[in-house]
C-alpha cells in the first residue's frame, strides 16, 4: 500500500472518526481538532512503510495520533486567572462564593467527563461543549443518531451516579 493514495483515502474514510474523536478528547475544540486529525494521518501516510503488520492498523493509527497530541498539548495549561473571577463577580449579581463554587463544580464534571468511557465522552462533550447537533455529531463519529442519543443518556448516567456517590 506503500505510495498507494486511493488505499489510503479508504482507511482515512474509514478511522477518521476514531481519529476526530480522540483529537477532540485532547484538544477540547473543533477546529483543532480537526486539524491535529489532519495532521495525524499526514503523518500516517508519512510513516506508512514503518507499519509493520504485528499490530491491527487502527491500533498503529491510534499510538501515532496520541504520541502527536501528547506532544503537541503535554505543556498546554489553560490560564484561568484571578482576573477572570473577578471580572464575572462583577459583571453578575453572583457573590464571588457563588462563582467559586460553580467554578469548582464544573471542574468536577469536566473530571469526572474525562473518566468516562471514550464512547460515552466524545458524544458528550460533543453535545454539550461544542454545542453540536445529534445529527453533526452522528455524520461525524459515523454513528446512527439514536445510538448516539443512547451514548449520551449512558454517559449522563454514569456521570450522575459519580458525582452522587461523592457527596
Amino acid at each position: 500500500m506503500q505510495g498507494d493514495y486511493t488505499a489510503f483515502e479508504k482507511l482515512m474514510d474509514k478511522y477518521q472518526g476514531m481519529v476526530y474523536s480522540e483529537a477532540l478528547r485532547y484538544t477540547r475544540s473543533q477546529e483543532e481538532a480537526e486539524d491535529l486529525t489532519q495532521e495525524i494521518f499526514l503523518k500516517a501516510f508519512e510513516k506508512l512503510s514503518t507499519f509493520k503488520g504485528t499490530s491491527k492498523f487502527p491500533t498503529w493509527l491510534y499510538r501515532i495520533g496520541r504520541n502527536m497530541a501528547n506532544m503537541k498539548y503535554r505543556k498546554r495549561v489553560l490560564p484561568e486567572s484571578n482576573r477572570e473571577l473577578l471580572s464575572q463577580a462583577a459583571c453578575s449579581k453572583s457573590s464571588p462564593e457563588r462563582i467559586a463554587i460553580d467554578k469548582e463544580t464544573r471542574g468536577n464534571i469536566r473530571d469526572h467527563l474525562s473518566r468516562l468511557p471514550g464512547v460515552y465522552q466524545n458524544p458528550i462533550f460533543m453535545y454539550y461543549f461544542e454545542n453540536m447537533s445529534y445529527q453533526e455529531i452522528s455524520d461525524k463519529l459515523n454513528l446512527k443518531v439514536n445510538t448516539l442519543k443512547s451514548y449520551i443518556l449512558r454517559g449522563k448516567e454514569l456521570l450522575k451516579n459519580w458525582l452522587q456517590n461523592e457527596t
